[in-house]
């Protein structure tokens, strides 16, 4: 027996190898069918294994899916977190942490994909964005966007608004941009970045005195619902 035989009846055998396999057929799938379209039969036949197989590693398909967000979410906020620093002023650490969301979804298109799939799903009803950008799961331990939204409002330089509303002004147009890049419809070059991370700062930056231009409810609008 060669040493290449060896390897490659190691690499059959190895359940830690199988088991990757799976995850990241997951992975791939669920990003482009969605969770509905994705069964397990699916997945078995992208990863190289039985179906059977994949229930001796997760109980079913929820578990699979729920281990797979806490890994893929967990590196997500690793790359937010890479080189923060609490110290700088508010201005500094909104743009790290942007930067870091663009970052991630550039170097990792499907795991990306995969998070916003799970926040889209019933698997994401009890997880909102705001959870997903601010809050590391079930520890409760804030992620510094959060903070810097709170500080940033404490200083009055980031505006009073909800925290659903802050995500969707300073986050949505990030996560529309990065999936237009996975997509091949815009190409995300450094001053694009750049450009677009002074952009969503303006949407949130809070402006003082004469520069503020408040905004004033038409006469003509109104929320009641129609009879």
């Amino acid at each position: 027996m060669n040493i290449h035989s060896i390897t490659t009846s190691s690499t059959q055998t190895d359940p830690g190898n199988k088991r990757e396999r799976i995850i990241h057929a997951t992975i791939r799938l669920i990003s482009e069918y969605g969770f509905h379209g994705t069964p397990i039969s699916m997945i078995a036949q992208e990863a190289g294994v039985g179906a059977g197989t994949i229930y001796r590693y997760f109980k079913d398909k929820d578990t699979l899916v729920l281990e797979i967000f806490t890994q893929v979410n967990g590196a997500f906020k690793q790359t937010l977190l890479h080189g923060y620093d609490e110290g700088h002023p508010v201005r500094d650490r909104f743009l790290h942490l942007c930067r870091g969301i663009f970052q991630y979804g550039m170097k990792n298109p499907y795991e990306f994909k995969f998070i916003e799939q799970f926040y889209n799903s019933p698997y994401g009803t009890t997880l909102r964005r705001e959870k997903i950008f601010c809050n590391c799961g079930d520890t409760g331990q804030d992620l510094p966007l959060e903070q810097v939204f709170a500080a940033g409002q404490a200083q009055q330089v980031i505006k009073k608004l909800p925290l659903a509303a802050l995500i969707a002004l300073a986050i949505g147009p990030i996560v529309f941009l990065v999936k237009d890049s996975i997509a091949g419809l815009i190409q995300l070059d450094e001053a694009t970045i750049n450009n677009t991370l002074a952009a969503c700062w303006d949407a949130i930056h809070q402006e003082t005195g004469a520069d503020r231009q408040p905004v004033v409810t038409p006469s003509s609008f109104t929320t009641e619902e129609k009879p």
